[in-house]
């Protein structure tokens, strides 16, 4: 219980300072745009340019503790992947289809946030995605959760790179946020599509940690 509530302080420490700091990362946005905009010197509008790019990793940094705070916090639970499918605001040009059996699985409350990120990773990497479709089978006692598009996929050197921090034209966090909240239970992720046909990540999901619903 003691551990419990110096947990909670030290995050309720933790989102007071970072909302404190964020507040001035904009604030000095603001004006190292405006002086960015403002300026005749190309060599000064140059060091205004990369002053406002480092501010702006300054403040994708800070955002990322936001987050990856969370993971691990909360006990592990049982959840519904047939809710959680349901839940994802899939885009109206792309046919989404699911035939996952009735399965829950035993992971970390953010599990929803995995599949938000393979959907965010499909529509924003996929380029041309149009179809994607989430299976499963089964490997000894291993359940595998399939989730593939019909995108660009993912080049044979970069399908371990997609899961590093910092990785991508983005935030580079979406697929390393996912490995780590599914690694809390034992659940690994890898991504074995064919690139030029699309992307296929499998999640795999030991005995103990999935049961039919």
């Amino acid at each position: 219980m003691a551990l419990k509530q110096a947990n909670r302080q030290l995050s309720l420490l933790s989102s007071i300072t970072r909302h404190d700091i964020l507040n001035m990362v904009t604030v000095l946005l603001l004006y190292l745009e405006r002086l960015e905009g403002e300026c005749a010197d190309p060599e000064l509008c140059e060091a205004y340019g990369k002053m406002t790019s480092a501010t702006r990793m300054i403040q994708g940094q800070i955002e990322f503790t936001r987050v990856f705070e969370d993971i691990g916090l909360h006990e592990p639970v049982w959840q519904k992947t047939g809710e959680i499918l349901a839940r994802l605001n899939v885009p109206s040009r792309v046919l989404f289809k699911s035939s996952l059996p009735d399965i829950s699985v035993f992971a970390d409350p953010m599990l929803e946030k995995v599949f938000y990120n393979l959907l965010d990773n499909s529509i924003r990497h996929g380029q041309r995605v149009t179809e994607i479709h989430v299976s499963s089978h089964m490997t000894d006692t291993t359940l595998v959760i399939v989730w593939e598009d019909n995108g660009v996929g993912i080049p044979a050197d970069e399908k371990e790179e997609v899961f590093e921090r910092g990785f991508g034209k983005n935030s580079g966090l979406g697929m390393f946020l996912a490995r780590d909240i599914l690694l809390l239970t034992g659940i690994e992720i890898h991504e074995i599509g064919e690139y030029g046909v699309g992307a296929r990540f499998e999640i795999q999901i030991p005995k103990g940690g999935w049961i039919y619903s």
